[in-house]
């Protein structure tokens, strides 16, 4: 039955924020007789921390502290001889050299060997290329409902509560399979599909003078001259370039244009030109409909949709113009 939930409504940062430090905190020591339930989930969620960082947790826990926004730190642990720096987010990113600082600033009191760092994210974004290369470990939605869902006889209706909000934007995220209709959600469980069958690309939310989307992006032919690539807007795929910089923009456009429409006839493609050339570094050159869906459903078609994509992959790796090709525009 569906219920009230003050997490849908909760749903900023901080309020993250001190369902942790709550959860944690069953953990310490001196609440070891308050509810053993939640002391043991408290207890696996630190131990998944350690388990990401390839470290061994105490088996007893002889110093206990948590803080929030210790230095700006989010939330910052510490058990015996280690910190655990917790970066929480939901659906923003990591920013400028924020993580590097907070390892710093720990290090300098307790040694590099002795801090676990994780990046504790409940929505989804397209890759932790920064955060991983910044030296954080990722927690992600999935990591936390494997350890939330080993505790279901748990009575707080503040852990319930979190822990089915957690768990339905996991449902929306991967509905977009049995909804014809996509909303944000939807299109990051298709993105985040997409990157798995592919073994390629990024997305996110675009935004424009016009109306915003959500994009994916991969396929990119670079060279010194022009880029090409293929971007999904949406219900849209479109072949596009970017000039990069370059003043004769407008000659590299009417060039890929006319060399991609060839040969996508050549290959039966489906491309067409765009209503209209924007103007601009990164212009679409041609466009089509890519998503293939059940005639009886209206449902998507997962597979042969994926197909379809590949071939529009091959398309561009295949008949990618080189640095060359731009040299006598």
């Amino acid at each position: 039955m569906d219920m009230p939930n003050i997490f849908r409504y909760a749903t900023k940062e901080l309020s993250q924020d001190a369902f942790i430090c709550w959860l944690l905190s069953h953990a310490d020591p001196k609440y070891i007789n308050v509810d053993e339930e939640l002391k043991k989930c408290a207890l696996s969620l630190i131990e998944a921390f350690f388990e990401l960082e390839d470290k061994e947790m105490p088996e007893k826990f002889e110093n206990f502290s948590l803080s929030k926004q210790y230095k700006n730190i989010d939330i910052l642990l510490k058990i015996n001889e280690f910190s655990i720096i917790i970066e929480d987010k939901t659906r923003t990113k990591a920013h400028g050299d924020q993580l590097i600082r907070y390892k710093n600033i720990i290090a300098s009191e307790v040694g590099e060997e002795n801090i676990l760092a994780i990046f504790f994210k409940t929505h989804d974004q397209s890759n932790y290329k920064k955060e991983i290369n910044d030296g954080f470990k990722i927690f992600s939605r999935d990591k936390l409902i494997a350890v939330l869902d080993k505790f279901e006889d748990v009575s707080s209706e503040i852990f319930n509560d979190f822990k089915d909000y957690i768990k339905s934007i996991e449902k929306e995220v991967n509905a977009f399979v049995v909804k014809e209709n996509w909303n944000h959600k939807n299109w990051i469980g298709f993105f985040k599909y997409l990157q798995k069958e592919l073994k390629r690309g990024d997305w996110d939310y675009v935004s424009n003078p016009n109306k915003g989307f959500m994009g994916y992006w991969w396929a990119f032919q670079k060279n010194e001259s022009c880029w090409q690539y293929l971007q999904i807007q949406e219900n849209e795929l479109v072949l596009k370039i970017n000039a990069l910089g370059n003043s004769k923009y407008r000659k590299y456009r009417d060039h890929c244009y006319k060399h991609f429409l060839e040969y996508s006839k050549i290959e039966n493609l489906a491309f067409s030109k765009p209503q209209k050339f924007g103007s601009g570094n990164t212009i679409t050159i041609l466009t089509t409909q890519y998503m293939v869906k059940d005639p009886e459903t209206s449902l998507i078609d997962l597979n042969a949709t994926v197909e379809n994509l590949k071939l529009y992959t091959r398309f561009i790796e295949k008949y990618a113009l080189k640095d060359i090709d731009f040299s006598s525009l």
